[in-house]
């Protein structure tokens, strides 16, 4: 009987539910963007812009901006890289790759603007690492206040606290369709809206609509098998399903007037932050972990009285929202998202997380998160901000206890109430790593990782190996992995106290080159109405690590924006625009062209080129066409520099070869600058017809052999690309030759501090004396560096003058075979000269980071002295002398 009454009832809650659903009004909408994070939100105004006039945009909380906002990583990352700050600060460890554009530029404005006003100070925290901070309500204010025009014209309808619970997926074509999805309130699973829909974006935290709808996607590592990528594992043995980039609960907490101690949370355990501070790790460095923990690391905890204010590493200030010694409100706010014992590794989780997960369904403790629903992510979420407060509790306690200064301590701070949270944290965590959408080109590492030597202190500065032909914006970054594992107590397994430890493969020991993210990985390689953003993209595991910053994935949505606005008004699929030049073109002019509001982005990441140049539009445009000559490590544009005669005959030929035309005759005038020329070169062709991309067959574009879906190129045949480091040729790499007679004499120009290195004698920048036999006519022995980039001692040292110095050396009268080597092993030199008995040897000769120049002449010595010469007399840049070699030369018989 009890059977029979339960199956009644299920039938009865089977078909109310499906009556209900029945029922809903269907909605109809041009483009439906799931997901209020930044890119959800800019792919929402870049379709506006752009004239879809029925958008809606689906949030599952309240906040607009994601990682910016409700998950509060309110210290803002950008794109970085080897080279020069393009825009900002140089004192920052990872300097900026270029300038800002776009939507994000448009942000920053606001929110610097905001900070400006309210804090004194565009950049108010001063942190470590930054330099650009704000409170994560009032920049969820910027983000509002920029999409507000397009919610009160009705283009844009916000609906909030709904996710995506089924869809609408049409199977009678090639390609299956999502057409629409059914919407139901955060706390439900049964739908109370459904929109039909010509396109949709998801943009959402875990891929919800990728994953409703049936498109193909990826989680967890990946093995090298399946994108041929350096860094991946051979087999997925040690990692399991769950592995991926750590999530974090950000905490933002401000100055109290008093002390304001938490309580001590559930579970509190002193060992699970031996990292957290040097006071922690000198106690409990002794601890015995089950996995080989290496870096273990700490930092400071806090500055003492009195000089907590400049930018420092300490806890207290690598991520400072507001000085409060130097803002207008003097109160200090920090941002606690501190990878040295705050992150939640998502793999080998403690026992009591996997005895709740086990309990929601046999086997949900060794799910991914993204395939968990969302009671069960709660569960991971609901630990993960219970350890964040707990290292909270450690610093208000146990750091406090033992350090000798207390004026800046943590148990003077407590945890901000602008999110409107019972517990006061952020309504979600920092989420680095969603699901991969299975796209028509996923990314890989070996396209765009530099290859100048083992680790990312090698890096100078180039473009990336491939350039993809559908690049819309530029991006570069590290391959970020924060430690993703997580180790026990050996005695006492996950029913006690770990740490998170860094697995092989998974670091920060690599950096991209500068790089275009493609059309193809926005789109399915499968399913039509679709296109991927945020964090739910094209890529590999390694290259997600690189692409999840905050500017990033604006750029992202802007572009998913752009893609799904020229798709609507030409009534074609996505998949299709990447073979279609014409079509590709009308993308990047809606991403940089001349809009009649908002800021242009930068699709080529040249390192100079600011947004606000009038040639911005017209250099992106034309180099990312393929229109002006480029050289790999040309990284800087110049683009007030003069246009010579060569480069203009150069540029102007390959802009023809972009179009369809003949007899188009360009007499520009000869006097202008690279920029000027650029505007009315690209005035002159931009209105043509581009010449279309040939498409040799179908699936194999350039007809190589190659598949499209694992051919990066496209349009340029080529064998499929392979991971192999870029050498140096042997006049470049510093090191000597392996065939110097025995009289040969070497020496080395380092300082005092330096060993020596054995065949060398040691040049210290002093003034020549007799005895020694070798010096400088002048005092350069503060001249020396040391970068300690390359093992070899005597090409990692130099001495330099801005200048200009003179070097003796006493030899027999006679003929001498003289080879100088100058570079810098850990920097680009510009402008370096040299000039032996004389006679010019090298002049205006520039060295990237990590490379060198070595020339040799044979000259005659009379005066029982060898004379070089370094520097431009009257000079301003560096030239940097490594070592020198003389080899007397023996007449023959």
């Amino acid at each position: 009987m009890k059977k029979k009454i339960a199956l009644l009832c299920w039938f009865i809650c089977f078909f109310s539910e499906n009556l209900t659903q029945a029922q809903l009004p269907e909605q109809q909408t041009e483009l439906l963007i799931v997901g209020g994070t930044e890119s959800g939100w800019a792919a929402a105004i870049q379709a506006a812009r752009l004239g879809v006039n029925s958008i809606t945009l689906v949030l599952d909380g309240e906040w607009l901006g994601g990682q910016y906002t409700e998950q509060a990583l309110a210290c803002v990352d950008e794109n970085k890289g080897p080279g020069k700050v393009g825009w900002g600060v140089d004192w920052h460890p990872m300097k900026r790759s270029f300038h800002r554009s776009g939507l994000f530029k448009e942000l920053m404005d606001g929110i610097e603007a905001f900070n400006t006003q309210k804090y004194g100070s565009p950049m108010p925290g001063r942190p470590f690492h930054g330099p650009s901070t704000f409170r994560p309500a009032e920049a969820e204010a910027v983000f509002r206040k920029l999409l507000q025009p397009y919610v009160q014209s009705g283009q844009v309808r916000l609906i909030t606290k709904h996710y995506p619970v089924k869809a609408d997926v049409n199977k009678s074509s090639t390609h299956p369709r999502l057409t629409g999805l059914w919407l139901a309130p955060v706390g439900s699973e049964t739908p109370d809206l459904h929109f039909k829909a010509r396109l949709t974006i998801d943009a959402s935290d875990w891929g919800d609509v990728i994953q409703v709808a049936g498109a193909a996607f990826e989680v967890g590592a990946d093995p090298r098998s399946r994108y041929g990528e350096p860094s991946a594992p051979l087999t997925l043995d040690d990692y399991p399903p769950n592995e991926m980039n750590p999530i974090t609960w950000a905490m933002v907490v401000e100055e109290s007037d008093q002390d304001t101690p938490i309580p001590k949370p559930a579970r509190y355990d002193d060992r699970c932050f031996v990292r957290t501070s040097k006071l922690s790790f000198a106690e409990m460095k002794h601890l015995d972990w089950d996995r080989p923990i290496k870096k273990m690391g700490s930092i400071p905890h806090w500055p003492a009285a009195g000089q907590a204010s400049p930018r420092q590493l300490s806890i207290f200030t690598v991520r400072r929202i507001v000085d409060g010694y130097t803002s207008k409100d003097h109160k200090t706010s920090i941002l606690l998202n501190y990878m040295l014992g705050q992150d939640y590794p998502l793999e080998r989780l403690p026992q009591h997380v996997c005895e709740a997960l086990e309990a929601t369904e046999p086997g949900a403790s060794t799910k991914n998160i993204v395939l968990m629903n969302r009671q069960q992510r709660q569960i991971i979420f609901d630990d993960a901000k219970r350890h964040s407060l707990c290292l909270f509790y450690h610093l208000q306690n146990f750091v406090h206890d033992r350090a000798d200064d207390q004026t800046n301590s943590f148990r003077h701070f407590h945890l901000s109430d602008e999110f409107g949270t019972p517990d006061h944290l952020p309504p979600k965590p920092y989420i680095r790593e969603s699901l991969r959408l299975k796209a028509m080109y996923m990314m890989r590492e070996q396209d765009g990782r530099n290859m100048d030597g083992p680790n990312k202190k090698f890096a100078r500065e180039c473009f990336s190996r491939v350039m993809y032909p559908d690049g819309l914006f530029a991006w570069q970054f590290h391959y970020d992995f924060h430690r993703t594992g997580r180790a026990y107590l050996k005695s006492e397994g996950n029913k006690g106290a770990w740490i998170d430890y860094e697995k092989p493969g998974r670091n920060t020991s690599l950096v991209s080159d500068r790089s275009l993210f493609p059309l193809r990985s926005l789109v399915p390689v499968e399913m039509d109405g679709l296109l991927g953003a945020q964090k739910n993209v094209g890529y590999s595991s390694i290259v997600s690590a690189a692409i999840r910053l905050h500017d990033q994935c604006i750029a992202v949505g802007q572009a998913a924006g752009a893609t799904a606005a020229v798709s609507l008004r030409e009534k074609i699929n996505p998949r299709e625009i990447p073979f279609n030049h014409q079509r590709l073109e009308q993308v990047r002019h809606a991403l940089c062209g001349e809009p009649e509001e908002g800021m242009a982005v930068l699709i080529w990441p040249y390192r100079d080129l600011a947004a606000s140049h009038p040639a911005f539009v017209a250099i992106n445009r034309l180099t990312a066409r393929g229109a002006l000559p480029l050289k790999i490590r040309e990284v800087d544009f110049h683009p007030d520099a003069p246009a010579t005669p060569e480069w203009r005959q150069s540029a102007t030929e390959r802009a023809l070869q972009t179009v369809q035309t003949t007899g188009l005759a360009l007499d520009l005038p000869a006097d202008l600058t690279r920029g000027a020329f650029c505007q009315q070169l690209w005035t002159a062709i931009k209105d043509l017809p581009v010449r279309p991309y040939p498409r040799l067959k179908t699936g194999d574009a350039d007809g190589d052999g190659i598949p499209d879906a694992d051919d990066p190129s496209l349009f340029t045949p080529g064998d499929p690309l392979q991971w192999i480091p870029e050498k140096l040729t042997a006049d470049q790499d510093g090191l000597l030759k392996k065939d110097l007679s025995d009289k040969a004499r070497k020496i080395n120009f380092a300082g005092k501090q330096t060993p020596s290195v054995s065949g060398f004698e040691a040049d210290h920048g002093l003034p020549f004396k007799q005895k020694r036999g070798f010096g400088w006519l002048q005092d350069l022995s503060q001249n020396q560096r040391q970068r300690k980039r390359v093992p070899e001692a005597y090409r990692d040292t130099f001495i330099f003058t801005r200048s200009h110095a003179t070097w003796e050396c006493t030899v027999p009268p006679g003929k001498y075979h003289v080879t100088v080597c100058v570079g810098d092993a850990g920097h680009e030199q510009t402008g370096q000269w040299v000039t032996v008995e004389g006679k010019p040897l090298m002049e205006d000769q520039s060295t990237v980071s990590g490379a060198f120049q070595e020339q040799s002449r044979t000259v005659d010595v009379n005066d029982g002295r060898l004379t070089i010469e370094i520097g431009k007399p009257g000079g301003t840049t560096n030239t940097c002398l490594n070592w020198v070699v003389l080899e007397p030369v023996v007449p023959r018989d």
